[in-house]
């Protein structure tokens, strides 16, 4: 061993040590996002993040931004579950970008609806006094929908459907981001196997949707 070269060996990891310390987050403080925004307690949302000392009461009118989709990775090659083992040339499943254009409208009139019944008015223009929201669903995933076969008549499944969904509302002059909603929703999560089509998926996809903006509403009204 180099003994000469110990000395310089403990100083380098010290200095190190001293510079991951300054580095790491304190025990016990509050993180903090790129945009400095701050995780606040919510009892209707997975994760509810705000502008500290930002009134979002003074907002009267709202913009809503066109609402992006994005299907799970899995979602087409798992095949929905029984539906995997049919041939899609034969039992063609519906078409995933109607299946987007559809999600993204239930989700566009559910915040449309929702901000609405919290006395929102709806703008057209990004002016001040108006707060811009965008919508997104990502890893969305479709249960059993109906692509049936002779040998196959009826799908079961726990639930219809699920997504993570995430709401960002910004002043619509200054564009600096105010708060972010982030929720994972099941759609009709129960306890027993329930009988899936693609018109009781639709029914229980756009009831998880609404609720999900009516919490998110509720969040942004509140604070």
């Amino acid at each position: 061993m180099n003994l000469l070269a110990l000395p310089q060996a403990l100083i380098a990891c010290s200095v190190l040590a001293l510079a991951a310390a300054g580095c790491a987050t304190p025990e016990g403080a509050t993180p903090v996002t790129k945009e400095g925004l701050v995780p606040v307690h919510s009892a209707n949302v997975d994760e509810l993040y705000l502008r500290p000392n930002a009134d979002l009461s003074g907002y009267r009118r709202v913009l809503i931004d066109p609402v992006s989709v994005e299907f799970r990775s899995d979602w087409l090659t798992q095949r929905h579950a029984y539906n995997r083992i049919q041939a899609p040339s034969v039992y063609p499943y519906v078409d995933g970008e109607r299946l987007a254009r559809e999600t993204a409208a239930s989700v566009d009139s559910s915040l449309a609806a929702a901000f609405k019944a919290r006395g929102y008015e709806i703008a057209a223009a990004p002016e001040p006094g108006v707060l811009r929201v965008s919508a997104r669903v990502t890893e969305l995933f479709i249960n059993a929908p109906d692509r049936l076969s002779p040998w196959i008549t009826r799908n079961f499944v726990r639930d219809a459907g699920q997504a993570t969904l995430s709401l960002e509302a910004r002043d619509a002059v200054s564009e600096g981001v105010l708060a972010r909603v982030v929720h994972r929703g099941i759609a009709r999560e129960v306890a027993r196997i329930n009988l899936a089509g693609d018109t009781s998926n639709r029914m229980w996809l756009d009831t998880m949707l609404w609720r999900w903006a009516a919490n998110s509403v509720a969040e942004l009204k509140t604070r």
